[in-house]
C-alpha cells in the first residue's frame, strides 16, 4: 500500500510543477556563480605578516571589495533572482556602503566552510549567522552580536517532546556540522554523567530536517529562529524546549589580522542600534514568522500547485510591467482569495484580487471575476497606492504600506501615518505604522482621526501574512535548489558524545 509524503515532502513533490518559473534562474546561479579571482591559501604566518604590511581595513578599501563568507538560509542570506534576501544581506549591504566599497558573497557549503574561509583570508569577514564561540576564540574575533536567540530541541512529532536533554537519554540529537552548540553540548555531556546523547553532526539545517523528515533522526538541536520556521514548514516537526542560556549572534574575523576593519564594524553596529535600523532590520526578517498560523503556512504551500498553477505566467507579467516582485503579488492573491477567481467577500469585493466594484470601475476592470483582469488590475492598484505613501518610504516599507491601504483604504491608512507621527514614530517604516495601526479601532483615538474607525489589527495580519507567503516562496524554491545539488553527497558519520562506557 503507497504511503503518503511525509511532513515537508507533503509540499515539495507538488512544488516541482512551478519549478521552470522561479527555480531554473536560482539553479543557474549556484551552479554558475563562484567568487572571481579568489586568493591563492595562505598560511596563518603569511596570512599575518600581509596585515602588518596593510591594516585590512585599507586593503578593503583598496580592493573595493568587502569578501564576506555566508551561507544560504532563510533569514540569513538567500541570492534571490530578483533580489537577494536575508538579513546578513541587508547587514553586510549596509556596511559596506559605509565603508565605501562593494561586497563579493562567498557562498560556503558549511559552518566549518565559513570559519576557514576567514583564517585562509579568502574572506574579510564571515556573516552567517554564527554564534559567539568561546572554543574559537583562539583563532577568530567576535563583532558585536546583533541578535540574541536561544537553542531549542525540535524533534519528528511521532517522538515524545521532552522537557529538557535529560529527558531523552540514549536518543540521537543532530547539530549542524561545525557549530557552537557541538562545543556547548560536549561541555554539558563532561559536566553530567547521567547524559548519554548520540550526536549527529549534518552537513547544515536543511539536512537536520531532511533527516527528521525521514525518520533518521529523533531529536536535534537548533537555533530558535530555525526552529520556528521549520516548525510552519512542516507538520512533521514539532518544538521544543529551549536548551541551554541565550545564544548571541555575531560577524567574524581573523585573529590573525588586525583590528581595524572590526573597529569600524563595532562603530557600525552601535550607530545602526541607537538609530533603531538594526531592530527595524531583525523585525523585517522574523516577524512575519513569528505572526503566521502554521496551519496556514502548510496549507499555502500545499495550494501552491493545486491552486496557483493556472495564474502564475500572469503574476510574472504583471510583475514586470508595474516592477513589483511576482511572487509578493502572488502572495497578495493567495491572501485575498486563496487564488479562487469566483470569490466573493462579504464587504462586495470580487475575483481573485479582491477588488471593490467602485475601484474596480477606476482601474477600468470591467469583469472581476476574469483571474487575468484582476490580477493585471491588482497590481496597477498597488503601483498606484506605492505612489501615494510618504516619499521619504524606501523599499520594501513602501511596498508594505501600499498593501496596507489596498487592505484598509488609504484614508485609513494616513489616519495611522499621522498617528504615527503623533506617537513620534516614522510613518516611513512599516515596523512602526504596524504598531498604531491596531488603535485605529479605540474609541478614544479613532474619534478623533479624519477617517474613523478601522480594523487595524486585520490589516495588520493581512500585511505579515503576504510578507511570509512571499518569503517562504523563496525559500522553498532555494531549497529545491539545494537538495538537488547535495543529492549525491554522502551523509556525514555520526559521532557519540558520551560519558558512558559502552
Amino acid at each position: 500500500m503507497a504511503t503518503r509524503p511525509r511532513g515537508i515532502g507533503r509540499w515539495l513533490i507538488p512544488l516541482l510543477g512551478v519549478g521552470a518559473l522561479f527555480v531554473a534562474p536560482l539553479a543557474w546561479w549556484i551552479q554558475t556563480w563562484t567568487p572571481a579571482d579568489r586568493p591563492v591559501r595562505l598560511a596563518a604566518i603569511d596570512v599575518a605578516e600581509s596585515f602588518k604590511r596593510s591594516p585590512q581595513l585599507d586593503q578593503v578599501q583598496d580592493r573595493g571589495v568587502l569578501r564576506v563568507a555566508t551561507l544560504i538560509e532563510p533569514t540569513l542570506y538567500i541570492p534571490d533572482s530578483y533580489r537577494p534576501q536575508g538579513l546578513e544581506y541587508d547587514l553586510t549591504g549596509r556596511f559596506a556602503e559605509r565603508i565605501g566599497v562593494d561586497v563579493e558573497y562567498v557562498v560556503v557549503p558549511s559552518i566549518e566552510a565559513a570559519y576557514e574561509a576567514v583564517a585562509q583570508n579568502r574572506v574579510d569577514l564571515a556573516a552567517a549567522g554564527l554564534a559567539i564561540d568561546t572554543a574559537r576564540m583562539p583563532r577568530f574575533r567576535f563583532g558585536p552580536p546583533y541578535l540574541t536567540v536561544s537553542r531549542k530541541l525540535i524533534h519528528a512529532t511521532d517522538q515524545p517532546t521532552p522537557t529538557g536533554l535529560d529527558a531523552i537519554d540514549g536518543a540521537t540529537i543532530a547539530l549542524p556540522s561545525g557549530s557552537a552548540s557541538r562545543f556547548w553540548l560536549k561541555r554539558v555531556i563532561a559536566q553530567d554523567d547521567s547524559l548519554d546523547l548520540n550526536v549527529v553532526e549534518a552537513q547544515d539545517k536543511l539536512a537536520i530536517l531532511e533527516g527528521i523528515r525521514h525518520g533518521d533522526i529523533d531529536y536535534a538541536l537548533v537555533l530558535s529562529h530555525i526552529a520556528l520556521l521549520a516548525h510552519k514548514l512542516s507538520d512533521e516537526v514539532a518544538m521544543g524546549p529551549i536548551v541551554g542560556p541565550p545564544v548571541a549572534l555575531a560577524w567574524v574575523f581573523s585573529r590573525q589580522a588586525d583590528e581595524s576593519l572590526l573597529r569600524v564594524a563595532r562603530h557600525f553596529f552601535a550607530e545602526i542600534r541607537s538609530d533603531q535600523q538594526l531592530k527595524m532590520l531583525v523585525d523585517r526578517h522574523y516577524a512575519q514568522f513569528e505572526r503566521l498560523d502554521e496551519s496556514l503556512s502548510r496549507r499555502f504551500l500545499q495550494d501552491l500547485e493545486t491552486h496557483a498553477l493556472p495564474y502564475l505566467a500572469t503574476f510574472r507579467q504583471a510583475g514586470e510591467r508595474y516592477e513589483i516582485d511576482w511572487r509578493l503579488l502572488a502572495s497578495v492573491g493567495y491572501q485575498e482569495s486563496k487564488w479562487q477567481p469566483d470569490a466573493v467577500s462579504h464587504q462586495g469585493a470580487y475575483g481573485l484580487m479582491q477588488i471593490v466594484l467602485p475601484t474596480a470601475r477606476d482601474l477600468g476592470l470591467s469583469d472581476p471575476t476574469d483571474p487575468t483582469a484582476s490580477i493585471m488590475s491588482g497590481a496597477k492598484y498597488i503601483a498606484q497606492l506605492r505612489e501615494l505613501v510618504p516619499e521619504e518610504a524606501t523599499e520594501p516599507d513602501r511596498t508594505y504600506l501600499a498593501l496596507a491601504a489596498y487592505n484598509v483604504g488609504i484614508g485609513h491608512l494616513r489616519d495611522a501615518l499621522e498617528l504615527t507621527s503623533r506617537q513620534g514614530g516614522d510613518p516611513a517604516q512599516w515596523a512602526d505604522v504596524r504598531e498604531r495601526l491596531p488603535q485605529l479601532s479605540d474609541p478614544a483615538i479613532y474619534r478623533d482621526m479624519r477617517y474613523g474607525y478601522a480594523n487595524g489589527d486585520e490589516t495588520v495580519n493581512y500585511v505579515e501574512n503576504i510578507r511570509a507567503f512571499h518569503d517562504l516562496m523563496i525559500w522553498v524554491a532555494t531549497r529545491k535548489v539545494l537538495l538537488t545539488e547535495r543529492q549525491s553527497t554522502p551523509s556525514l558519520p555520526r559521532m557519540a558524545m558520551t560519558n558512558k562506557s559502552s
